[in-house]
């Protein structure tokens, strides 16, 4: 296999996550760097293959020098993706910056790999936003072949959803509040509450990855630092057999079915002790003409890390 440079752009927390999928990947990577498009501090550093990762600067970066930029930033930043997929370089767009974009393919990998096809087409491909995503995973064998018509979603976002310094304000929040100290006037609060999020572009996003599939999103923000989960009710034109859709999940590897409720917290509590992450399923059960179950996993690792190196996998094994 072809030697592999490869850059990450992202906050140092999901950097070291996507770090830390690339060594147990199979993947040739040469050299991998770290483009700080979010400072880091003083004491932060990425490893990997037990070397300190390089860190370089958006303007000192030469993008033609790498072959991948898995990129997750934000709009405003939208365009080192540009500069990168102008330069040559293949940008796997984490957040779904670019998703909306005419000729941008839109994949969840294992469920539509074959929209990799037109990833040439501005040497771009998208991920979904991470709510997307873990619908797709969910549903992505089933949505074809039992005709699903209509999702409802209900996401519970953690603070981890937003960034790194939104985990350390409810941190922050809620030691005190706990403590007795009021917060600050007008300052949005996250601790022991919960408030609605919009759900921007998300039926448009999964609209080309499923063009017949209508989906409607709700998201609400919950008082959790890591880990995202999502009601979901799905609508066919038939009646549909659980047992058979719970077959299904358990057939694929990036799934996990669970015969016991799994919450966030739950979740991180027990994948922190091991190997592997997933999208965990539970709470299947059957209404008029659907089904409706509860999934949960943890965003950062999964949906964001795990999830953008599959992707890389799969793009290298489509062009050998």
């Amino acid at each position: 296999m072809t030697k592999l440079t490869v850059a990450i752009a992202a906050e140092f927390e999901l950097c070291e996550k996507i770090a830390e999928f690339l060594e147990k990947s199979e993947l040739p990577v040469e050299k991998l760097s770290i483009v700080e498009i979010t400072p880091f501090g003083e004491e932060q550093g990425v490893r990997f293959n037990n070397r300190a990762v390089a860190q370089l600067a958006v303007d000192e970066v030469e993008w033609s020098e790498f072959n991948y930029l898995l990129f997750a930033g934000d709009t405003a930043q939208a365009t080192h993706i540009a500069n990168a997929a102008e330069a040559g370089c293949v940008v796997i767009d984490i957040k779904g910056v670019t998703a909306n974009i005419a000729g941008v393919p839109v994949v969840v990998p294992s469920a539509n790999d074959e929209h990799l096809a037109h990833i040439k087409q501005r040497n771009i491909v998208a991920m979904p936003d991470p709510q997307v995503s873990q619908l797709v995973l969910s549903l992505s064998q089933c949505i074809e072949q039992y005709q699903l018509t209509q999702l409802f979603v209900t996401s519970m976002l953690p603070t981890s959803y937003t960034d790194g310094e939104t985990v350390s304000k409810l941190a922050g929040q809620t030691a005190h509040l706990l403590n007795g100290i009021p917060l600050d006037d007008g300052e949005q609060r996250l601790a022991f509450d919960v408030f609605p999020k919009s759900a921007v572009n998300l039926s448009a996003q999964l609209q080309k990855i499923y063009p017949t599939v209508n989906a409607v999103f709700h998201a609400i923000q919950a008082p959790v630092f890591y880990g995202m989960g999502q009601k979901v009710t799905a609508l066919s034109a038939y009646e549909l057999d659980p047992e058979q859709i719970k077959a299904q999940w358990q057939g694929n590897e990036l799934l996990q079915v669970e015969d016991n409720l799994i919450t966030p917290v739950l979740n991180g509590e027990q994948e922190s002790h091991e190997e592997s992450v997933k999208l965990h399923l539970s709470n299947l059960s059957a209404v008029e003409n659907g089904i409706e179950f509860w999934s949960v996993a943890d965003e950062q690792r999964f949906n964001l890390a795990l999830l953008a190196v599959k992707l890389l996998e799969t793009i290298e094994q489509r062009i050998e």
